[in-house]
């Protein structure tokens, strides 16, 4: 395990790290090593993660298409028979066209991860280091799981940008392209309504912590309706099977002292919605939110189901973002010490989740390898 830690703590430390000094010289207008301190720890990372061996729970089903592909090859009609997306699987051909191996492929994949992750923030600069450390402690171990749907996902962060800034046709654009790399991106397409002020009642605080709460109980209703009604729109094979588990499997990490704290930060932000929408409103911080608030009050009602779970997924993990910018407002807050104080504890709070994870190797995380 000693090793384990070592390789996600540098991980950690480099991608926060680099983002500071980026942060700091973009600050002072030295512009002449941004690009380095942006290379730098994307190609790190990616190199540490491309060469794991049999790290994370899906790990080997990527390595068995990948190597399939690379020995047997794949036609157009196999790609269009697959349960696996279409665009995924060309990524996967085209690597294999140069007889790489897998470690390349899966270089690729994260190079892509970091990649759209730091074009989020372009117009966040300033909250990359923050930024940084709660998509770490959040969705990183994931994303060497369940690679298709985090990749897809950081695709929708990327995206973020044309809701905001209204641009319909580039949105739709993107989503179509994360779809084709997880199925489950198709709920993204409506998201981009959420900008218009027709929805902004989500904006009320009360109304915010009645949702979230009401969330918590309507699972059984949610799960009938689906049975009845979504299902026969669903022609995928694999997806079919996992229709059949709905409301059987339940995913046993949604538990503890971890899934508590977050509800209870969750909440926290729900508090502070209102002060943030004020004070980063040239960044249309109460859209970001709406799209959150939708996706946490999904995840109270699907969360528990391993199926289910996957559909509020993206929007959930905006939950990186909305604490980055949390965290960057009470530090700011200089005469109110308890904010600042509060701050801390959260950040401590998600560093101590994001250490037990590793240690119960969530996301079949650990033990960490080298091929």
């Amino acid at each position: 395990m000693l090793l384990t830690y070592c390789v996600y703590i540098f991980c950690l430390f480099i991608m926060i790290a680099f983002s500071q000094l980026m942060v700091y010289h973009n600050r002072i207008g030295y512009h002449k090593w941004l690009n380095f301190y942006i290379f730098v720890p994307i190609i790190v990372i990616s190199l540490l993660m491309g060469f794991r061996y049999q790290v994370g729970t899906d790990w080997d089903d990527y390595l068995y298409y990948y190597t399939y592909i690379l020995n047997s090859g794949m036609s157009w009609q196999e790609i269009k028979d697959s349960t696996m997306e279409p665009l995924y699987l060309l990524m996967n051909c085209f690597f294999a066209s140069f007889d790489l191996p897998y470690q390349g492929f899966f270089f690729f994949i994260m190079l892509l991860h970091l990649s759209l992750l730091y074009k989020t923030f372009e117009q966040y600069a300033f909250l990359l280091p923050l930024g940084m450390f709660f998509y770490f402690t959040t969705i990183f171990l994931s994303s060497l799981n369940i690679q298709r749907q985090t990749l897809s996902t950081c695709v929708f962060f990327y995206s973020l940008q044309y809701i905001l800034n209204g641009k319909f046709v580039k949105y739709i654009c993107c989503i179509t392209v994360a779809s084709l790399i997880h199925y489950s991106a198709i709920i993204l397409y409506p998201v981009y309504f959420l900008r218009y002020d027709f929805f902004s009642f989500l904006d009320r605080r009360m109304f915010q912590f009645l949702i979230y709460v009401i969330s918590f109980f309507i699972f059984a209703f949610m799960l009938e309706f689906i049975l009845s009604f979504v299902s026969q729109y669903v022609s995928n094979a694999k997806y079919l099977s996992n229709m059949k588990m709905l409301g059987n499997e339940e995913m046993t990490v949604s538990s503890g002292l971890g899934i508590w704290a977050t509800h209870m930060i969750d909440l926290l932000l729900i508090f502070f919605s209102d002060r943030l929408s004020k004070a980063y409103s040239r960044y249309n911080f109460r859209i970001v939110f709406r799209i959150f608030l939708i996706g946490v009050c999904l995840s109270n009602v699907f969360g528990n189901d391993l199926f289910l779970s996957r559909i509020p997924f993206a929007m959930e993990s905006l939950r990186f973002l909305i604490l980055a910018f949390w965290v960057f407002y009470v530090f700011q807050i200089r005469k109110v010490v308890w904010m600042r104080v509060l701050g801390i504890g959260v950040l401590l709070i998600y560093f101590a989740m994001f250490v037990i994870s590793i240690y119960n190797g969530a996301s079949g995380s650990s033990p960490f390898q080298f091929a």
